[in-house]
């Protein structure tokens, strides 16, 4: 097994509860978990136990109306998405039933595309429990932690639906807030041994529940260790030669090596090859050891590549000296607004992630181009929410700010919003008659240019206390803040050209035996992103057919 994140863990937990004896992963960084321990670690899978044991109504058949709807003809291979659907809930209640992977159904997270055909409002998307770190033993140090964005202070992890709470501020946040702060102090113990809670959340919290699994059963996993080329001989993939801290080794596969090294968002050559421009892996929020060896490494022994010119686009904000950070909920918040050097919009800002990096990229030109960007917002929305590495301002006001975050160009402030344009090097009156039209927008409830706020997902993230569209608040307080925006990416979604089992198929189709791929090593299959954790989501489903056909045999 290559990779330590969701996938890579869930196939070898499979493997071994499926008979399989000698399973060995390995990952090239200090610490496992990958991507998906960095990331809010949900998962995409339509009609789970846990969405059916809360009462909610829904289908397979919905689900591929839904998907049908929403993925074009030709973006994925059907056998793949029906393959998905089938194991998904399957999947879930394997690892239920034999291991400590548990979840939460998320009841109030809606499908990405909540007009289409067969969406549902809730309970498609799974959150991981939260887990407490002293349950991985000593190796809690190794466990690579979920994005800083989603602690408190640093240092006390929030769910998703915590974090939702909070940023915006929601009823009950304060009282949610305490609780957590109070957990906190009082566990002594812990706090002699690190400053980081001992309640783990999110994308770290569901790798903690495999990986613990892991160990409850003796499954090595080496760290520090990077895959240099396959071993193909004799008509099939027979082991891996890597690099394990500075030691080159030869492994022996007897049943199948399965690829699940991510893709390749930190590769700076391979974005500018296949890519859209602009492009920079410096925008990506994908960990560091992204470079996509899976890959070339698969490549190199004939397998077939598609969908490369994909990635998971979401924006980023990616402050001097910072991790790049993912702008989700702010950009749905009222009194905000995304702009371009021009003073433009460049979307709807409220739309999920996904669609809206797809849409800036193809209004993108030399004349008008949507990079950089800008989140335009005032001082009230300052006070009220958290916008990307900003906590609100009584928490943490301008003068607490890094210097480096205004020298950069990263954030400008200013009095009026004619003087933020100067600031930030945006067109004075393509800003100004923006600002002018969302304020009248918010006045009347309607964004009659790109309709904020008329979605269920729009919503989601918006302020129900603002009224008549939570989506939309003027931007009329001074000081005016800009704060820089990339089209960025949690990862790549293109890569090995896989079957319904996850065997990587060479260039005439066939699969190449005895070598897998998932995750984003493998070419995407939930490409449009239809909802939260469509991308971890099918990485664990494919891990579990993977290591159901590997061991059949």
């Amino acid at each position: 097994m290559v990779g330590s994140g969701n996938g890579a863990l869930t196939a070898a937990l499979c493997c071994h509860e499926l008979g399989a004896q000698d399973i060995l992963v390995i990952e090239k960084a200090a610490r496992y978990g990958g991507t998906s321990a960095r990331s809010g670690g949900g998962i995409w899978i339509p009609c789970n136990h846990y969405a059916l044991a809360a009462g909610a109504q829904d289908s397979l058949a919905e689900a591929r109306a839904y998907l049908d709807a929403v993925i074009p003809p030709g973006e994925t291979d059907p056998e793949l998405i029906d393959a998905f659907l089938q194991s998904g809930p399957e999947m879930v209640r394997f690892l239920a039933d034999r291991t400590q992977v548990r979840y939460h159904s998320l009841a109030m997270y809606p499908d990405y595309f909540s007009a289409a055909p067969g969406a549902r409002a809730g309970h498609r998307a799974l959150e991981p429990e939260p887990f407490l770190l002293d349950r991985l033993g000593d190796e809690w140090r190794d466990l690579l932690p979920t994005h800083p964005c989603m602690f408190m202070q640093g240092r006390i992890g929030i769910t998703m639906a915590e974090a939702h709470q909070f940023m915006a501020t929601l009823p009950g946040w304060k009282r949610m807030a305490a609780r957590l702060v109070l957990d906190y102090l009082l566990d002594f113990p812990w706090r002699l041994r690190t400053p980081i809670a001992r309640r783990i959340t999110c994308g770290s919290a569901g790798i903690a529940r495999l990986r613990a699994s892991m160990r409850d059963r003796g499954m090595p996993l080496w760290l520090q260790t990077r895959l240099l080329r396959l071993v193909y001989a004799d008509g099939r993939v027979q082991g891996a030669i890597v690099d394990r801290a500075g030691q080159t080794l030869a492994i022996r596969a007897r049943r199948a090596v399965i690829l699940a090294a991510g893709g390749y968002a930190k590769n700076q050559s391979m974005r500018e090859q296949f890519l859209p421009a602009p492009t920079s892996s410096s925008w990506s929020a994908a960990v560091d050891t992204d470079t996509g060896d899976a890959i070339v490494a698969a490549e190199q022994v004939g397998a077939r590549l598609r969908h490369m010119h994909g990635a998971w686009w979401c924006p980023t904000f990616a402050p001097p000296g910072e991790l790049p950070q993912l702008a989700v909920i702010e950009r749905s918040l009222p009194g905000s607004c995304v702009v371009n050097a021009r003073g433009r919009r460049l979307a709807n800002e409220a739309q999920n992630y996904m669609t809206f990096v797809l849409a800036a990229q193809a209004r993108h030109s030399a004349d008008d181009p949507s990079s950089p960007a800008y989140l335009v917002f005032d001082a009230r929305f300052r006070r009220d929410y958290i916008a990307g590495p900003l906590l609100r301002s009584a928490l943490r006001p301008d003068f607490r700010l890094p210097r480096a975050y205004f020298a950069s160009g990263f954030l400008s402030r200013a009095r009026t919003v004619a003087e933020l344009a100067g600031a930030a090097g945006i067109d004075r009156q393509g800003l100004l008659d923006t600002v002018a039209r969302m304020n009248e927008y918010a006045r009347t409830g309607t964004d009659t240019e790109f309709q904020r706020g008329d979605s269920v997902y729009d919503r989601h993230y918006g302020d129900p206390r603002i009224q008549p569209n939570p989506c939309l608040g003027p931007i009329a307080e001074a000081p005016f803040y800009a704060m820089r925006m990339e089209l960025g990416d949690v990862g790549t979604n293109g890569g090995l050209d896989i079957d319904r089992d996850a065997r990587v198929r060479d260039q005439h189709g066939a699969p190449i035996p005895g070598l897998y791929a998932i995750g984003n090593t493998a070419a995407g299959v939930l490409v449009t992103y239809p909802g939260p954790g469509s991308s971890i989501g099918p990485a664990m489903v494919f891990g579990y057919r993977a290591a159901r056909h590997a061991c059949s045999g």
